[in-house]
């Protein structure tokens, strides 16, 4: 999708209000997006989802960014898995992906395409976030115990 393709922008933030690889997060059409403004680019800033498709998590704005040979990438802050950004997909299994949304800067105003270019390709691994806790027991402790309970003891 080219920039003349994009039905809609949404205007998100100055250009000067990103600090080179730094992330912010921010919302657009009702999801989150990091935006990143990489130091080799000054005038150019790339959108990537702010969720972690392995964690579930939404912190990819924290990532640190990088380079996998001449491709710029961001790391995940919760398992460091890497993503690049022209495709999203991770480093170690492209089978899996944030979502990239196109960008343009004008008159000094970031602005991000409404839908992305690529939708995210989840992990198959369920997120973390979605896992129900479970009461257990340990190993080789009685339910009945009462041990740090308040019952009296028992009569001599």
């Amino acid at each position: 999708m080219t920039e003349r393709e994009v039905a809609t922008w949404v205007r998100v933030c100055a250009l000067d209000a990103l600090f080179p690889d730094r992330g912010a997060a921010a919302l657009v059409d009702g999801r989150q997006v990091a935006l990143f403004r990489l130091a080799g680019e000054p005038d150019v800033v790339r959108a990537i989802g702010h969720r972690d498709p392995y964690s579930g998590a939404n912190v990819m704005a924290r990532g640190l960014v990088g380079t996998v040979g001449d491709v710029p990438v961001v790391v995940s802050p919760m398992h460091k898995q890497r993503f690049r950004f022209d495709d999203g997909a991770a480093v170690e299994n492209p089978a899996v992906s944030v979502g990239v949304w196109a960008t343009r800067v004008v008159d000094g105003v970031v602005e991000v395409a409404a839908t992305p270019l690529l939708e995210p390709r989840p992990s198959s691994l369920e997120p973390l976030s979605s896992l129900e806790l479970v009461e257990t027991t340990p190993v080789g402790v009685s339910t009945g115990s009462t041990v740090g309970s308040s019952a009296a003891p028992p009569a001599p």
